[in-house]
């Protein structure tokens, strides 16, 4: 698995936690980086990771580097990634999308958004496609792709 593609998805788990628990990013990412990402057996192992070992490694610097740039820079923009969010999908408030898929959306509209120079926005909605194939309901893909490509326009 590639670096970049490592971090969003650690970076998706963290903005989960962070919606779920009301946290700062602050204390998620640190919260991640010294419990969950310890390479501690996980017991049980998450459905998600059926394509990697049963143990979460700590990131590499690279991976490390990048998550706190999706994390933080979601964070900091959030007012502005909502609002794009929510003008974009017309039938979906963001209280009623899942939080796997608010978050994602969150994440990926973050990179189309803000990080548009440097990452193609078709690797980012291909990106984000795939996540939620990993993370969402059975009907996340198609959900994230459509809200994405008319979030890009």
């Amino acid at each position: 698995m590639g670096s970049r593609r490592q971090a969003r998805e650690f970076a998706l788990m963290i903005l989960y936690g962070m919606d779920l628990a009301r946290t700062s990013a602050d204390a998620a990412v640190s919260g991640f980086l010294e419990t969950f990402a310890t390479g501690e057996v996980l017991d049980p192992v998450p459905p998600f990771i059926s394509r990697q070992p049963d143990r979460l490694e700590r990131p590499s610097t690279d991976v490390e580097a990048h998550l706190r740039r999706l994390v933080f820079g979601v964070s900091g923009e959030l007012e502005a990634i909502d609002a794009a969010i929510t003008e974009t999908s017309s039938h979906w408030r963001l209280d009623r999308m899942s939080c796997v898929d608010r978050n994602l959306l969150r994440l990926s509209a973050f990179e189309l958004l803000f990080l548009a120079e440097e990452i193609p926005r078709k690797v980012a909605i291909n990106e984000a496609v795939e996540l939620a194939k990993s993370f969402g309901s059975k009907e996340s893909s198609a959900f994230v792709n459509g809200l994405l490509d008319r979030l890009r326009r």
